[in-house]
C-alpha cells in the first residue's frame, strides 16, 4: 500500500480522473483503510467541487457526491482489470493460433 503523503499527492489526479490502473488502485484501496487521507480527499474535494456548486448557487451533499465519486472509481478499477484480462487471454489465444498455424505449415 501507499503511503499517506504519496496518496495525498495522488489526490489531485484522481479528482481529475488522472490515475492509472495501478496508482487507481493503490489509491482506492488506501482511502478505504486511512480515515485521514479520506478526511484529506474530502478536504480537496469539498474545494474543488464544493465552491464551484456554491458559486453556481446549486445545492449539493457532499458526502454522497464524494462516495458517487469513489463507487465509480472502484466500478471503473473493475472494469480496467476485466479488461487487462481479457487481453492477457487473446493474446495467448493469438499466441497458440500462431503456434498452431506453424505446426500445420511444417506438418503439411
Amino acid at each position: 500500500m501507499i503511503e499517506c503523503k504519496q496518496m495525498e499527492k495522488l489526490i489531485p489526479q484522481f479528482l481529475d480522473d488522472d490515475l492509472d490502473n495501478q496508482d487507481l488502485s493503490d489509491f482506492l484501496d488506501h482511502i478505504d483503510s486511512c480515515p485521514e487521507c479520506k478526511e484529506e480527499l474530502t478536504i480537496q474535494f469539498l474545494v474543488r467541487v464544493g465552491m464551484q456548486r456554491l458559486e453556481d448557487g446549486n445545492t449539493f451533499n457532499l458526502a454522497q457526491e464524494l462516495e458517487r465519486e469513489l463507487t465509480e472509481a472502484k466500478k471503473k478499477m473493475h472494469r480496467r482489470k476485466t479488461l487487462v484480462l481479457i487481453s492477457y487471454v487473446l493474446e495467448i489465444s493469438v499466441a497458440a493460433l500462431f503456434a498452431l498455424c506453424i505446426l500445420l505449415t511444417i506438418a503439411l
